[in-house]
Parts: structure tokens; C-alpha cells; sequence
């Protein structure tokens, strides 16, 4: 409205409601939180200091499920996916609607983020198809198996890389849905060996990760029974997602 109506004197209200704004964003707040809303896979979501903003990086980890789904499935196929730790629900709800047959169970430890996710779910019309379950990864089973794709973007940052994140990230932003407060590698590790029965034998697991992570990464799901690790890169050329399969599995 300011840029439409540039030559209309702001009300007093207007004009408070502005500095308030401005206020926020020069104690780096993001912007995205200051709008309580941004854009991921082309749909809209709201989002607020209690969950992890979504990033391009991320689009990556969507595509590549989607063309691992394509390669798998017959179109027509009715898919059971996991998303394991959903934060603002912006990988359960993109797959939702760009897979209009799946069903998605979502999980995040996060009661916030949970009902923050809920409401994306919602305004993005596919609330009938994602189910949202607190759960964590670490200590419980995975729920709702088996299903044809596990989906993860799991706090990969380590402790050391997280201290020297932006101020703006380590001030606002979910630490709990950043870093693992140690190598990086925990969530991957609990995935990997929790997902037997969670998984389809004819599924695949895809996980988004650090750029220097790829090897690391398959290898944990090498050593745990997976006969295909694919690496994919994202948009900047860097290693981003893992997608790993047991192929040669009865179908």
C-alpha cells in the first residue's frame, strides 16, 4: 500500500505502525517474521519465531521427492508419505498439494510448530490429507507405517558452524530446528535406524543437508541396509539432499 498510494501522508496510526516495523527490522529480525508470512514451492504459508523459516534450499529436497515419485509410482498411485519434523509444515503441505493422491503424516516435537504447521495445512487447502502427530525421532518409533517416502530437513548445523550463523538466525530462529548441538549428524543416524519397519520395501527416505555433509550422510544410510544413495545438488551447485533406497527390494 505504500508503494500504490507513495503520494498519500500516512495517518498517525500508519505512521507508528511503520517505525514499529522498522524498529524490528533494525534489530535484524527477519523479514519474514515481521510480515508473518512468506512464499515456498509457489504457495503461501505464515510464519513466526516459533518455527524455522523455509528456504530455497529446501525447494530442492521437494523436486527431488517429486521426480523420485515419478521414477517409482504409477501416477494414479495413492502415496502414504512421513514428514519427520515438520516445523512450519512447509515440505507435508507442499507435497500435499503437489501430489493431490498422497496422504502425509507429520511429526515435530514442537506443540508450536505443530499447531503453526496446522495452520498452514489449512490455508493451503489440504488439511483432509496431512495428519500432524507430536513425535520425536530420537526416542520414539516412527508412526503410521510403513509408507512408499520418508521426508526429512532435520537440524544438520553442528554447534560449531551454528555459532558463527548470522545474528539474525541464532537471535530469532528455532535453535531446537537448526542444530543438533553436535556434529550434525544425530537426526540422520536416528532415521537410518529407525525407519525398517517405517518403510515400504519398494519406498525411499530423502533428507535435505550442510554442503559438506553428502558423504557423511550416505554413508550413515549406507550402513544401515541402503543399496542406492543418490546425492543431488542444489540450486548453487552445492551437495543439498540425499535420496536413498533399497533397490532390488521385492516391489
Amino acid at each position: 500500500q505504500l508503494y500504490t498510494g507513495f503520494d498519500r501522508p500516512l495517518s498517525d496510526e500508519e505512521l507508528a505502525r511503520f517505525k514499529e516495523l522498522f524498529k524490528r527490522r533494525l534489530a535484524h529480525e527477519p523479514v519474514q517474521y515481521i510480515l508473518g508470512d512468506t512464499e515456498f514451492m509457489g504457495l503461501p504459508f505464515d510464519v513466526s519465531p516459533r518455527v524455522l523459516i523455509p528456504r530455497p534450499d529446501t525447494e530442492v529436497l521437494i523436486e527431488s521427492v517429486l521426480q523420485e515419485v515419478k521414477r517409482r509410482f504409477a501416477p494414479d498411485a495413492p502415496l502414504s508419505i512421513l514428514d519427520i519434523g515438520t516445523g512450519s509444515g512447509c515440505v507435508a503441505v507442499s507435497l500435499a498439494s503437489k501430489l493431490p493422491l498422497s496422504a502425509v503424516t507429520a511429526t515435530d516435537i514442537s506443540p508450536d510448530a505443530l499447531a503453526e504447521a496446522e495452520a498452514n495445512a489449512v490455508r493451503n487447502g489440504v488439511q483432509e490429507r496431512v495428519r500432524f502427530v507430536p513425535s520425536d525421532v530420537l526416542t520414539m518409533p516412527l508412526p503410521d507405517g510403513p509408507h512408499h517416502v520418508i521426508v526429512s530437513n532435520p537440524p544438520y548445523i553442528s554447534a560449531a558452524e551454528y555459532a558463527l550463523l548470522a545474528e539474525e538466525v541464532r537471535r530469532y530462529e528455532p535453535a531446537a530446528a537448526l542444530t543438533d548441538s553436535g556434529d550434525g549428524l544425530t537426526f540422520y543416524k536416528a532415521i537410518a535406524q529407525r525407519c525398517d519397519t517405517a518403510l515400504r520395501p519398494e519406498g525411499f527416505i530423502a533428507v535435505e543437508h550442510a554442503y559438506d555433509q553428502s558423504d557423511a550422510v550416505r554413508a550413515i544410510f549406507t550402513a544401515a541396509g541402503f543399496t542406492r544413495t543418490d546425492a543431488v545438488k542444489d540450486f548453487e551447485g552445492h551437495w543439498r539432499c540425499v535420496v536413498a533406497s533399497r533397490e532390488g527390494a521385492s516391489r
